[in-house]
């Protein structure tokens, strides 16, 4: 009998050595190497303002990036919800561009009735709109979810990598104002005015350099956004009100209808470009070796 009881203790301790040592493993796993294979994920938008997704230089899937992030389950649920809403206000987009793009046919097919008929010009005018409001709801849309998909990668990579972080952890954000939008740099939750961003820029020299070609992107931007107000309400004025019409041919519809949008697509591009070199910039200071 008293084997018997020998035998079972034996067995105890070699089941209690084996579950120490599991454990053990686990709790090095998550105190010392705590996701250390997880990689940073960046975030870059395309000429139509659409994020794409990029590991190491690699372009990756949506569905790739949300399960990375099912290490935290309510961001990874997040992400798929906002990339679905950012899908399809891109669809959105394109359908009100299409709707503008058929009401400019209407009106060159029309050309010859514009002095006579303002109807035709009404017709424009509210296809215009129309296609106008379609897009920008669409155009919104898509921001929006770009700056709730660029916060949640933030705080991801942050997650994974917060202990070879080797200074102030910046983060961005996009606000819409009376020219176009402005990028503000957060230093964690909290907003830098531009004295504490110049300050940390004399703290650590190799900012400033990261930066230097998104801000002259932002002011070229501020600059396009600036010569694109201008072009919109010469348009709307020159189709708008008649009395304008009668002091200028009627064959100026089009060239001021493409001057301004070719305005208006510049305008985007760069402010797309500030948009992405900031990010860039930003991750570059975050991560730096």
């Amino acid at each position: 009998m008293k084997a018997v009881y020998n035998s079972m203790f034996l067995a105890l301790l070699f089941f209690m050595a084996g579950s120490f040592q599991v454990f053990s493993q686990g709790t090095n796993y998550f105190s010392e190497n705590r996701f250390a294979d997880y990689p940073i994920i960046s975030l870059k938008e395309n000429f139509f303002g659409n994020p794409v997704y990029f590991i190491e230089g690699e372009k990756i899937k949506a569905s790739e990036v949300r399960a990375y992030m099912e290490i935290m389950p309510g961001d990874a649920n997040k992400f798929g919800q906002v990339n679905s809403r950012t899908v399809a206000g891109n669809a959105l987009y394109f359908g009100g561009l299409g709707v503008g793009l058929g009401g400019l046919g209407y009106l060159f097919s029309n050309l010859d009735n514009v002095p006579n008929n303002t109807r035709v010009l009404s017709n424009f005018l509210i296809l215009t709109i129309g296609g106008g409001v379609i897009s920008g709801i669409g155009t919104n849309m898509k921001r929006q979810g770009v700056r709730e998909i660029n916060g949640l990668l933030e705080n991801h990579n942050y997650l994974i990598r917060q202990e070879e972080i080797l200074g102030p952890y910046l983060k961005m954000d996009v606000r819409q104002n009376f020219l176009g939008e402005k990028i503000d740099i957060y230093e964690g939750p909290n907003l830098l005015n531009k004295q504490r961003l110049n300050q940390i820029k004399r703290d650590f020299p190799e900012l400033q350099s990261y930066l230097q070609s998104a801000e002259r992107a932002q002011n070229w931007s501020v600059a396009l956004d600036i010569v694109s107000l201008v072009s919109n309400l010469v348009f709307i004025s020159y189709v708008a009100f008649p009395e304008f019409q009668s002091s200028a041919p009627s064959n100026l519809i089009i060239p001021l209808f493409v001057v301004d949008l070719g305005v208006g697509i510049s305008s985007s591009v760069i402010r797309r470009n500030a948009r992405n070199r900031t990010r860039l910039a930003l991750q570059q200071f975050n991560f730096r070796d």
